[in-house]
């Protein structure tokens, strides 16, 4: 029998009420568009960031300091769900490969994907911020273990199609706000066309208490843990191995989950 699929109702960073994520997608989708007919919530959000630092501090909007925590725990989920399988795959002499999504200035590459993929791509849709990813992270390897970052895709996720089969893990962290629901669903099956076999998708951002909250300067949503299930388990179809809350953030901020992801 078929159920209504559940709607999840939103607010405001300032609190006022916006309806639900259908009728709020709905308006997204029939409001005022760019040349290209790309609604503006899209254009909205690279303008905000246009103007930000290319820094930790600018990019963690002045949360810089939680960086080494993030990638610590960011580490011990990744070793908790795939560790066996990449040392499998290591040790049968395969190169380890990572595509770092919404990666900014390359902070998660450089402080935690870099330490586990022999090769390391990255795809940002703000120029400064790729910018300086590439020109903090590219180039030779320097690194004992030869480690790289291979490249540097200057391109927004709505749009963007990772090389098939090029990846063990897609990494996407504090970046898919910014996606509609439907833009969402189309990304992520992309990004499963790009993982290798038994290859995951791990996802990292902010949780809602519930429904979802608009943050009206950066154009991006704040989706509960209720309303990223709906689209990884109902509009997916894919499987969530697990899910973690981050421990030790500052508590003023919203509470920050980590799932890992299989496509089915």
């Amino acid at each position: 029998r078929d159920t209504m699929p559940p709607v999840f109702r939103g607010a405001d960073d300032k609190g006022n009420p916006i309806g639900t994520n259908v009728t709020f997608w709905k308006a997204v989708k029939a409001g005022a568009k760019d040349k290209a007919g790309k609604p503006l919530w899209y254009k909205k959000g690279i303008q905000y960031w246009d103007g930000v630092d290319a820094t930790d501090d600018g990019v963690l909007g002045g949360y810089g300091h939680v960086s080494s925590l993030d990638a610590r725990e960011n580490s011990e989920f990744l070793e908790d769900v795939m560790g066996e399988l990449l040392e499998e795959a290591r040790d049968d002499g395969q190169k380890l490969v990572s595509l770092d999504c919404g990666a900014g200035i390359g902070r998660v590459t450089g402080s935690f994907l870099i330490d586990h993929f022999d090769e390391c791509d990255l795809v940002e849709p703000v120029a400064h911020f790729i910018g300086k990813a590439e020109e903090t992270l590219g180039g030779e390897s320097k690194r004992p273990d030869g480690h790289r970052c291979v490249n540097f895709f200057a391109e927004p996720l709505e749009s963007f199609t990772p090389e098939p089969g090029r990846y063990d893990v897609v990494w996407i962290q504090w970046c898919v706000g910014h996606l509609t629901d439907e833009d969402f669903v189309a990304f992520f099956r992309r990004c499963a066309e790009g993982l290798k076999p038994g290859g995951m998708v791990f996802v990292k951002e902010n949780n809602a208490k519930d429904g979802f909250v608009l943050d009206t300067d950066d154009s991006s949503l704040t989706r509960s843990h209720k309303y990223f299930m709906h689209l990884f388990e109902d509009q997916l179809g894919w499987e969530v191995e697990k899910h973690r809350l981050q421990r030790d953030f500052p508590k003023e901020l919203f509470g920050v989950r980590m799932y890992a992801l299989r496509p089915k």
